[in-house]
Formats: structure tokens, sequence, C-alpha cells
């Protein structure tokens, strides 16, 4: 999903294919309409029977949302389960930040919700959610002060309340990492025996800081930001299933940020939310430990001769189904490794100069993106993952998949 498809259709052309890229967006979204938007409704109903849930959103430019100007910015939320035997990932594209979304997705739900510190998740009005705050968002301002002050050695004297406050949050994440392994309950107790006091003596610390740093410089708010959702990180300490940070989404959303920056935009709301069933489609079945071509492949061939797709059918696809055939599925150390995988695995050059390549259709630009294409061929087999679509990433060839099912 990190490849536009301009450079698809580019790349079917250099293998003698001629196939617009107008006709690979609207097969997409037929099949989104038909099957996809389907799947995606019933992994949001499979996300909300689970008690804790971390949500995130960046933002996404849609050209043609109606009686908006092209160059506002919409939304790609993200709503997913904390790490569990059975992951999901649920991608929703709104035109707004407003914490209605939040409000609506999330509407009779009860539980945690672990988040960043956008405020309007705080107050989303039902009794029934509590909120848990990122340790990593709190540390990410004081390291920043660190990072501009010119590293540790400086920051020793002109942010040395920075430094102490990033010293401090690292040996929380040091002593919370032992416990990673335990079981819940054990974790909980672990956590109150060594964990607990450090955070207590944080969040005084903070307190006591905060009066004497001046308003106007970054070290005040970074304390403010810190005083103010330090209740929050320590209701983490409430559970053993909770982390102490949102990365679980963070890295997930990731994926999205890293597609949009091949990408740009999405030229139509349809497409985008044609693109959000597919990110959760995809994410959801990764971290489930499948093989992505082969489980869409399986997907969109096995759906459209399924009869009515009542909900009870339409489950039987997802992910986590017991009805997933085993040849989908990857053995759980190759599962592994595909987790630890960059989403952006596909070649690493400058995209300008390869277009200028490509363009120009020049025979060494043609062979230099032959030479790409096996290299990262060589990366896939040495890593006990490769596939027959040599030189895309795993999230394309699920894009390759959808368009020749429809064709």
């Amino acid at each position: 999903m990190s490849l536009p498809l301009y450079r698809i259709e580019a790349d079917l052309k250099a293998c003698g294919a001629t196939i617009s890229r107008q006709d690979m967006a609207n097969w997409m979204m037929n099949v989104h309409a038909r099957w996809l938007a389907k799947v995606h409704e019933r992994m949001k109903v499979e996300l909300l029977s689970h008690v804790r849930i971390h949500a995130d959103e960046t933002t996404v430019q849609v050209l043609k949302e109606p009686n908006r100007e092209a160059k506002k910015k919409s939304r790609m939320w993200l709503f997913c389960s904390a790490r569990c035997d059975v992951p999901v990932y649920v991608f929703e594209y709104h035109e707004t930040r407003r914490k209605g979304v939040a409000q609506e997705f999330l509407a009779g739900w009860s539980g945690t919700l672990t988040t960043d510190g956008y405020k309007p998740y705080f107050n989303l009005g039902n009794p029934n959610i509590a909120n848990t705050a990122c340790l990593v968002h709190v540390r990410r301002y004081f390291a920043q002060i660190v990072k501009i002050a010119g590293g540790d050695a400086k920051a020793a004297s002109a942010a040395s309340v920075a430094l102490e406050a990033r010293r401090r949050i690292d040996a929380m994440f040091k002593v919370d990492s032992k416990f990673d392994d335990m079981e819940p309950g054990a974790r909980k107790a672990a956590r109150d025996a060594e964990l607990r006091p450090l955070m207590e003596d944080f969040g005084g610390w903070a307190r006591a800081q905060l009066p004497l740093a001046s308003p106007k410089l970054a070290p005040h708010r970074a304390l403010q930001y810190a005083v103010e959702f330090w209740p929050y990180v320590m209701n983490m300490l409430e559970d053993g299933h909770l982390e102490l940070s949102n990365n679980v989404a963070e890295q997930a959303q990731r994926i999205f940020v890293v597609g949009r920056k091949n990408w740009l935009f999405s030229d139509a709301p349809r497409g985008a939310r044609a693109s959000a069933a597919i990110y959760s489609v995809i994410t959801t079945a990764k971290d489930n430990g499948l093989n992505l071509r082969l489980y869409v492949e399986w997907l969109l061939t096995e759906m459209p001769n399924a009869g009515e797709l009542t909900d009870e059918v339409v489950d039987s696809f997802l992910p986590w189904s017991d009805r997933v055939p085993e040849s989908c599925k990857l053995d759980p150390a190759a599962a592994e490794k595909a987790k630890e995988m960059p989403d952006d695995f596909i070649i690493d050059i400058d995209p300008d100069v390869f277009d200028d390549e490509m363009a120009s259709n020049a025979e060494e630009g043609l062979q230099r993106h032959s030479g790409l294409r096996h290299t990262a061929t060589q990366r896939w087999k040495r890593s006990g993952l490769f596939h027959p679509y040599a030189g895309m990433v795993l999230d394309v060839s699920c894009y390759a998949v959808i368009l020749t099912l429809t064709l």
C-alpha cells in the first residue's frame, strides 16, 4: 500500500501490460463496495467487543470533499485492540477531527481507551470509558528540548529539567520492560511494587517544577503537559494488560503515513473510505499471522461465491476465522518476522530520481529498476517470507490480487 497507482501503472507497462491508474482505482472501490465494506464493518463489531482499545488519527488530503477547499486536510482515524490473541485494526475516514467521530465510534462501549493527549479523547461524555495517556508522548516533549539544546552534554546546563525528566521516564520504561512476559495479574503486582513508586515520584517532581519554569519557555509547556495528563498515565497501573504507550496504534498508523508520503492524496471521499477498509483488512491480517497475498486471494475468490453475505457468513472470512485455510497462515516464526518488518519495505531510493529515469524511458533506468526489484526479492527470500510478486511490498501485492480478481 506504499506504492501509488501511477507507479504500479508504470511497473505493469514495463512488463508489457497497459492498465490505467483510473481503472485500478475504480476496481479497488468496486471491491470495497461489494465485499470489503462488509468485512470492515464486522471487524469494527469485533473490536468493540474488546475492553481495551487504542486510538490515533492523522491527516489526509481529499481533493473532492463536498463543500470544502481541496487544500483542507481531512482525517484518517484508527481504532485498534490492545495486544491480544485476536488483534483488530479499524481505519475510518472522516472529514474532521472533531470529537464526535470518536463518540460515534465508541457509542455504548465500555472499557479502557489509550491515546495521546488530544483532549477530546478525554471528554467523550461516556462514564463507562476509562482513559489512559501515552507515556511516550510525555517523554517526547522533554526529548525534543534536549535535542534542540544540542544533546545531553549541553542540555545538562541549558535544559537540565528536560534532561532529568527524560532520565526519569527512561527509568520507568526500563523497569516495566522486565515485566513484559508476565501474566497480567503478576505484571500488575510487579508494577505496583517497582514501577508505581517511580511514577508517583515523577508526578510530584513535575508538579514541583512547573511553577519554577518560565511560562514562555518550552520546559514549562512540557511540564504542563506532563502534569495535566499524569493521572491518566497512572491509570495504566490498574490493569496488567495495559501498556505504558500508545505505540500499538502509532505503529499501525505509520503504515498509512508511509503510504501517504507516496500517493499524497485521495481524489474523492469514496476512494478514501475504500483505502480505510483496505488498510484495515491488510493490517489486521498481517498481525494475525497471515500471508497477505494468499489471504486476500482466498477472500476475494471465495466471498463472491458465498451467497447471501449475512453477518455470520462475513465473520467466517475475517482474518482470525477458523475457516481461513492453513495455506494462508505463516508459521509462527515467519509471522513474527512479518510484524517486525517495515511496511515501506519496497526500495530505498529517491522517488524523484526513480520517476525521472522511468519518465525518460532510458534503458539504463529500466535496468536499474530491474536490479532494485531483484535486490528486494533477495531480501524477501532471506526473510523466509518471499512470494511471487518480486520487488513489491507485501501490502502492494494485495492490491495486485484485488486488481486481478476484478478484471
